[in-house]
């Protein structure tokens, strides 16, 4: 018995790295085809040309280039290779302390979460690996994290504003998620008896509203020709206007809006409630095991501020994706209850069905399904085999 309870199987950490492998397989797979890449172009645009939204990252990526005299696409496989093992690091520091069955590993391991990003079906490549949102999910779950360990107050407090600072820059739509912030570190102070302090909040709440009218007034005000040209020389690159034409980065938001809604069709908003049934479920189980009703309600004020991205851009799986990772942690984040997932198994109806049943529903609901791009695409047909099989044809 002693030599089985030692050499017990862990599948949370197995599965974990499972999908470890596949993701830094994946990025080398770009680092191979780098410069075949659509989404490497608008990753490397910077402030050579003034402000423009998003340049953060390639701001750093080119200037470390140059500094150190490397690749472009080494600096960004590095970058990759270290935000992503951070951030699987996480995983398994963050989860670990629950008792798991079926249910974690429903929502765990839920198509829209690790395997969404292996997944991209407008690409050969797993493009989605490299988008901006994965610096921003990797940081949100390291405040999730930092504040289950610390009871700094000013540690925390300044870690996470300079940090939304950071990735609101790297990435725009981190407007988006300013308000699931303010909820995971209200959940700190009450966590920690700590009183509300007022200098704390009209500051946080006076450089996220900077932050936001920057980029609104600064959209289009930056000379695109020149970054580039700089990129073209400094890199021996051969980019055109023309390559960065698809993107949407110059353009304000009145006029995405207008555009989203002349194609927009009731039935897709239907259908993406309907994807959206893990981040309900999660959201339940919060709203059922706390206790302070005042984070509840602000964790639904943070989903419901989130929707306004579906309404400016068309890559609604992706909004989804991030979404449904920052309630999954800010909901974990207030169980204390390392059981929790025990609990709910004993549900009157969940008791009624065979623990094998449930457990195969389970692996087929989380590997035969994920979501494609943008709205209007035929969604449940890409599942974990077929990026298996996609990942094994890489090899020849």
């Amino acid at each position: 018995m002693l030599f089985k309870e030692n050499h017990k199987i862990d599948l949370f950490t197995c599965i974990l790295f499972f999908f470890f492998v596949l993701y830094i397989f994946n990025i080398f797979i770009i680092h191979q085809n780098f410069d075949k890449l659509i989404s490497v172009k608008i990753l490397l645009l910077n402030y050579d040309g003034g402000f423009i939204r998003r340049g953060l990252l390639g701001e750093f990526i080119t200037k470390i280039s140059l500094f150190f005299d490397l690749s472009l696409k080494n600096v960004f496989f590095l970058l990759h290779i270290i935000n992503y093992s951070i951030f699987f690091l996480l995983n398994y520091l963050f989860f670990k302390r629950f008792k798991k069955n079926y249910i974690f590993y429903f929502f765990v391991f839920s198509p829209i979460y690790l395997t969404f990003t292996l997944g991209d079906v407008s690409s050969p490549y797993a493009e989605f690996l490299i988008q901006r949102e994965s610096y921003l999910i990797t940081f949100f779950l390291f405040f999730c994290y930092l504040i289950v360990q610390s009871n700094k107050r000013m540690t925390t407090y300044f870690i996470g504003l300079i940090g939304i600072i950071i990735m609101s820059f790297l990435y725009e739509l981190t407007i988006f998620t300013y308000p699931f912030f303010f909820t995971a570190y209200y959940y700190f102070l009450k966590r920690n008896n700590f009183k509300i302090n007022l200098f704390e909040t009209v500051f946080a709440f006076f450089i996220c509203i900077l932050i936001i009218f920057l980029h609104i007034g600064q959209y289009g005000n930056n000379d695109l020709l020149l970054v580039i040209e700089n990129l073209n020389n400094n890199f021996n690159l051969n980019y055109s206007e023309n390559d960065f034409m698809y993107s949407w980065i110059n353009r304000g938001i009145t006029q995405q809006v207008n555009d989203i809604f002349v194609n927009v069709e009731f039935r897709y908003i239907l259908r993406y409630f309907f994807y959206a049934h893990p981040v309900f479920l999660i959201f339940y189980i919060i709203a059922k095991n706390y206790n302070d009703k005042n984070t509840v309600y602000l964790t639904c004020i943070s989903i419901l501020s989130f929707l306004l991205i579906f309404a400016i851009a068309i890559d609604w799986a992706r909004f989804l994706h991030i979404l449904y990772c920052f309630v999954l942690f800010l909901s974990l984040l207030q169980i204390k209850n390392k059981n929790i997932f025990l609990m709910i198994a004993k549900n009157d109806f969940l008791s009624k069905f065979n623990k094998v049943t449930l457990n195969l529903l389970v692996f087929f609901y989380c590997t035969m399904w994920t979501l494609k791009h943008t709205y209007w695409q035929n969604h449940l047909s890409y599942g974990i085999f077929k990026i298996l099989k996609k990942n094994l044809l890489y090899l020849y």
